[in-house]
């Protein structure tokens, strides 16, 4: 048997995802495990690049990894993917000849899906994480999954995220998914509310002061910089940051060092920044309210996280969660939704997001007169904003496709509420099999509403 048969037959057999890439980053190896880690037949990509097996967005990290290892910058590079509900450690090896010449790029997967879930669970037990913080993590909608995903993925790294989004939409939450998956997680998170911080008092909470610096400095105080040393650096509604005090930001975070105000020494830091807005920062960089540069420094990477009207999957599952959660709270048997009130809740639009729907339902847990929450029960400005969405307008935003779903869930939901949520009479009622209706209410994430 020749070598290279050898060669193939150990390449076939190994546990591992082995793919191969020449010095075009086309695909020319792929072994039956990383079919079955990647989900693709070899037949389908051998000949293609790389790109292929990647989503648009994360193609410019793969080439830039993959230029990383043809200069030489680096060797090999790995990261952790979440991917199809697993966990994927993905190691990019350059391989050259003995006088240096790249042949091509070795990419091993495995799945490390049991060890991710019982390092998280010693984390857990080591570095209890507060659920009230996470409760946006409670999600079913694709767009959600998506933006917890990159949230995941960005952890292995260090580079500078922005997170953007409406006030209430969760932006801690992904703050707080970032530091865990990071190798800063053993390190502190230290969150800055830059819009209430004193104008005259930013300096001194950012960068801290010595004794005797002012008056009433009558000891030496770390800033939050410091105090994040180690760890990361959670600069929250950064939009609302004073210019001068931008600019003061800007120099810490190109130097990576702090001068605490009275003191003649810098200090030297190592924070991961994340900063979070519901502003558009371009637009306050056009309107000279944003220094340029500072955005730029800060928009390395973003987040955009979806508004709760965008993501309506999500609503009845973050909503149990936050009746469960009150319910226990109150000492009351734990309180459910009744279809009416579940149609009230998913054709609000919800301006307050996350936090609106957790307000509506401590008040809903808070005013039940048993285990049942019904339309009564939810406040009054759900009730008339569920009213006012029940139709649709050219300028509503949405696409034909993505209206029709949303009518179509609608009138399906509405028809099984009519019909006691009773699958048999309410595929009746609309003209389709119970098969058919079966698959509907998979789809649009509506169990509750039904009985059998």
């Amino acid at each position: 048997m020749s070598f290279s048969s050898i060669y193939q037959s150990i390449v076939e057999e190994m546990s591992e995802g082995v793919v191969f890439l020449d010095e075009n980053d086309i695909i020319r190896i792929c072994n039956p495990a990383a079919e079955s880690v990647r989900r693709v037949k070899a037949e389908r990509i051998l000949g293609k690049s790389i790109l292929t097996l990647h989503p648009p967005r994360m193609h410019h990290r793969i080439l830039e990894l993959i230029e990383s290892l043809k200069s030489g910058k680096i060797s090999s590079g790995s990261r952790i993917v979440h991917a199809q509900k697993r966990y994927f450690s993905n190691s990019y090896t350059a391989i050259r000849t003995p006088d240096g010449k790249f042949l091509g790029t070795l990419l091993i997967s495995r799945d490390v899906t049991e060890q991710k879930r019982l390092r998280v669970e010693n984390e857990q037990l080591k570095h209890p994480v507060d659920q009230d913080k996470m409760r946006c993590l409670v999600v079913k909608s694709e767009a959600a999954q998506k933006v917890m995903e990159l949230a995941e993925s960005l952890g292995s790294i260090d580079s500078t995220v922005l997170v953007s989004g409406e006030n209430g939409t969760g932006k801690e939450c992904v703050v707080e998914l970032l530091h865990q998956n990071s190798a800063r997680r053993n390190g502190p998170l230290i969150r800055v509310n830059c819009a209430a911080l004193p104008e005259n008092l930013i300096e001194s909470e950012l960068f801290g002061y010595m004794k005797g610096a002012f008056t009433g400095a009558s000891d030496n105080r770390k800033g939050k910089f410091e105090l994040a040393h180690g760890g990361t650096l959670f600069l929250d509604e950064i939009g609302d940051l004073p210019p001068a005090a931008q600019a003061k930001l800007l120099r810490a975070i190109q130097e990576r060092t702090v001068q605490p105000l009275g003191s003649k020494n810098e200090v030297v830091v190592d924070v991961r920044i994340v900063a979070a807005t519901n502003h558009v920062l371009a637009d306050d960089v056009a309107s000279g309210m944003f220094r340029e540069d500072l955005f730029y420094r800060l928009n390395v990477i973003q987040i955009e996280v979806p508004p709760l009207r965008n993501r309506i999957d999500d609503i009845q599952p973050l909503a149990q969660m936050f009746l469960e959660k009150f319910s226990s709270a109150m000492n009351k048997k734990t309180c459910r939704l009744s279809p009416a009130a579940l149609e009230v809740l998913l054709n609000c639009r919800f301006p307050g997001n996350v936090r609106q729907l957790e307000h509506a339902m401590e008040r809903a847990v808070a005013l039940s007169s048993g285990e049942l929450i019904l339309p009564d029960d939810l406040p009054r400005e759900l009730l008339e904003s569920s009213r006012s969405t029940t139709g649709f307008n050219c300028q509503s935003g949405h696409k034909l496709k993505d209206a029709v779903s949303i009518f179509e869930r609608e009138y399906i939901a509405q028809a099984l509420v009519e019909c006691g949520g009773k699958k048999g009479e309410t595929a009746k009622h609309l003209g389709i099999s119970r098969k058919s209706l079966w698959e509907k209410v998979q789809r649009y994430n509506l169990d509750s509403v039904t009985t059998g």
